[in-house]
Formats: structure tokens, sequence, C-alpha cells
């Protein structure tokens, strides 16, 4: 990984962050359009996924040695935080029986497709 690509690193990850907030609103609203457990559905999963990028992505900030270390309570706030909507998310898989597999699905996918414009672009 060169340098410019090290300094470019945090607008990456910050235009997949908008792009992500931006694809699970689109998505929840189309979704509940659709149908209101289809947009409960895909909320709590693109909740769970958004969640587990940005906690990720703490996670990551203070892995890396040469940046500045941010408070520690806050990256225990989001793993907890987390580790609910994963928790959320199984009771609502195995308990609600209202629940939309497809929008789930799609609410699973916001970050990957949140990702996807950045490949195409590096080519």
């Amino acid at each position: 990984m060169t340098d410019t690509e090290k300094s470019d690193m945090p607008a990456l990850v910050d235009r997949v962050r908008r792009r992500a907030f931006v694809l699970g609103a689109l998505g929840t609203a189309v979704a509940f359009v659709t149908g209101w457990r289809a947009g409960v559905s895909l909320t709590i999963a693109a909740a769970v996924v958004i969640l587990s990028f940005l906690a990720l992505e703490k996670l990551i900030e203070r892995l890396v040695p040469q940046q500045k270390r941010r408070d520690a309570r806050s990256l225990w706030s989001l793993l907890l935080v987390t580790l609910a909507s994963f928790a959320l998310l199984g009771v609502v898989l195995w308990r609600w029986k209202g629940f939309d597999p497809i929008a789930g699905a799609v609410g699973l996918s916001v970050v990957v497709l949140a990702v996807i414009p950045e490949l195409w672009e590096r080519k």
C-alpha cells in the first residue's frame, strides 16, 4: 500500500459511511412504501450492519499506531450497541413471524452496496 493510498483511507471510509447511511435511508423509505413489515425488517438489518461497520472502523482506528487514540469508553459503548443489535436481530429472526427475509437481506447488504462504487472507481 502506497503512502497516497494510506492518506486517502480516511476519505474513503467517510465516503462509504455516508453512502451506507443514504442507502439505508432510501432502502427503508422504499421498504415502508411496500409495507410496514418490510420497512421494519430492512431497518433492523441495516442498523445491525451499519453499527457493525462503525464499530469496526473505531476498532481499526485504535489499532493503527500513528493515529490519535480516542476514548476507550466510546469504543466499548459502540461495541456493546453492536452486540445488542445482533441480539435484537437474533430475537427478530427467531420470534417475529412477520420478518421479511428479502428486505432483511437488502438491509444486510447496505454496507456492501456502499463499497461497490469504490471498487468501480479503482479500476
